[in-house]
């Protein structure tokens, strides 16, 4: 059984970035939880099977919601609560001993019944259960998505203690944060992932038919390069008469500027670079570690390019004039960070008027 546990669970490491050393954390701090509380050592190992097991479902959700980097849509979350069903369905003939079957069953639920799948309430749920429930939600407060920084661990406490009684068990919180308090490090093991499959797989996912990253990714990467304080560059470039060039010479033709321009950005602003190793940096939510300019289309005439430094401010008027040769009127509007501005929500203000707020929308919806 546990030789065809870690299959599956290396299956599910090999489609999500995500899921990688998150298992192995949650594990490592739900069974420190279960020894300040005094299990016995055949529950402390189905706590380690059972947190192996618990996302083992989400092998059946879609790449499309399963990889989305930003946050899912209410009808996207719905698909992805079917991961314990699927989970559930893919183990129930296995020997799976039943306190590590209760939490792949029940590490949704929440204390005040408002969990998925169940409605579970309070002590309805399993023991072993809402320990790794405490776990999981420590582990995942204190990990760095590409949508939102990383807590501390002071504030994942408190955060602990203030969902005490809602989503977690109030008796168990205190023992939980005393356990975790205690712990020096997480020791964590990163599966060895071939990177040239990991680029196929991520740049089918996320570059546009232009040659840019979708634009799913900008938002959350452009608050990741903001939570980091250094100084950067935002560049929104806008096709001013792309609507005129469908109307005239037809849809290919226009999908043809859209790549001209693209071409232009990145040879002007973007040194050619290997666009595929910076979607795996995003993934990643490695964005220190980017050194070249990231150009994302984040509409359907606009493109935004942030560089990791302030460039030259020619570079953005060489665009211009090189789309201009092509008969294509190309706008655009330079901003530093932080000078430009200071936080997310301003960045965005300056964005939704330079594009007449029709860019921001696409976006957020």
């Amino acid at each position: 059984m546990n030789q065809f546990i870690d299959i599956l669970v290396n299956i599910l490491e090999h489609r999500d970035f995500y899921t990688r050393g998150h298992t192995e954390r949650g594990v490592f701090y739900a069974r420190s939880i279960g020894r300040k509380l005094g299990l016995a050592e055949k529950e402390l190992e189905h706590l380690r099977i059972g947190g192996m097991i618990h996302d083992i479902g989400k092998i059946g959700i879609p790449d499309v919601i399963l990889l989305k980097p930003y946050r899912l849509t209410p009808e996207e979350f719905e698909i992805m609560k079917l991961h314990v069903k699927i989970g559930y369905e893919m183990l129930k003939g296995l020997d799976v001993p039943k306190g590590a079957f209760d939490i792949l069953l029940y590490h949704q639920e929440k204390y005040d019944g408002t969990g998925y799948p169940h409605g579970a309430k309070g002590e309805d749920i399993p023991l072993l259960a809402r320990i790794y429930t405490i776990a999981d939600a420590f582990e995942a407060m204190t990990a760095r998505r590409i949508y939102k920084r990383a807590k501390s661990w002071e504030e994942a406490f408190e955060e602990l203690e203030r969902l005490a009684g809602v989503h977690f068990d109030p008796k168990l919180v205190p023992y939980a944060i005393e356990a975790l308090s205690g712990l020096e490090m997480v020791p964590t093991v990163i599966p060895q992932i071939d990177q040239e499959i990991e680029k196929i797989r991520w740049s089918f996912q996320y570059i546009d038919g232009t040659g840019a990253i979708k634009g799913d990714i900008f938002l959350p990467s452009l608050r990741a390069f903001i939570e980091q304080r250094e100084s950067f560059c935002l560049t929104i470039f806008d096709i001013k008469n792309l609507s005129k060039i469908n109307f005239e010479k037809g849809w290919e033709e226009g999908n043809e500027v859209l790549r001209r321009l693209v071409w232009a950005i990145n040879l002007e602003c973007c040194s050619m670079h290997d666009i595929r190793d910076v979607i795996l940096m995003l993934m990643k939510e490695d964005v220190i570690d980017i050194e070249s300019p990231v150009i994302f289309r984040v509409g359907g005439d606009e493109f935004a390019v942030i560089a990791p430094y302030i460039p030259p401010p020619d570079k953005p008027l060489r665009v211009k004039d090189t789309m201009k040769s092509m008969g294509v009127d190309v706008d655009f509007l330079q901003m530093q960070f932080p000078e430009s501005f200071k936080t997310y929500e301003e960045a965005l203000k300056l964005i939704f008027s330079f594009t007449r707020g029709k860019l921001i929308k696409e976006l957020l919806i």
